[in-house]
């Protein structure tokens, strides 16, 4: 099998800059429809991600901005994406593999799969860069969603 599918994941109209959140429900009733009309997703997809991210929480502690990425099963998924997201203020998200600390997430990542097992190398690709706090800073200072989607896809190599 090729790696055609892998070859595009971050989309310019997947990046949304600057808008505020009161929390996880409402950043994914707000991003679905974009990814629905998009095609990126099925109709199935609202509820299991809100379901998976209360079960799963997703954000890290990271320095100096705090990231979460969401994501699903993959039968919810019809095109992999990446759907950038840099928030007005913070979001308030449970952090990953500890469920009663509640951070206070300033960047989303909501990751789109479509194939099984797919997702543990990409994973591992953005762990490595939002450790990196220049990157993280980067991405905050960013002026438009042009220079957002040249960090990510110079950075992240998928």
């Amino acid at each position: 099998m090729g790696n055609e599918s892998n070859d595009q994941m971050f989309f310019e109209d997947l990046i949304l800059l600057d808008k505020d959140f009161q929390n996880t429900n409402q950043f994914f009733d707000f991003t679905f429809p974009i990814l629905k009309s998009g095609g990126y997703v099925n109709h199935s997809f609202l509820d299991a991600i809100k379901q998976r991210e209360s079960s799963f929480p997703t954000a890290l502690p990271t320095e100096p901005f705090v990231v979460a990425m969401p994501h699903t099963d993959v039968e919810h998924v019809i095109r992999p994406f990446i759907f950038f997201t840099r928030a007005k203020g913070t979001i308030p998200w449970c952090e990953m593999a500890n469920n009663d600390n509640v951070l206070k997430a300033n960047f989303v990542f909501l990751l789109g799969f479509n194939q099984k097992d797919g997702h543990i190398d990409l994973l591992q690709k953005l762990m490595s860069c939002f450790v990196n706090s220049h990157f993280l800073g980067a991405l905050y200072h960013a002026k438009n969603e042009h220079e957002i989607f040249t960090l990510l896809t110079s950075n992240i190599n998928l």
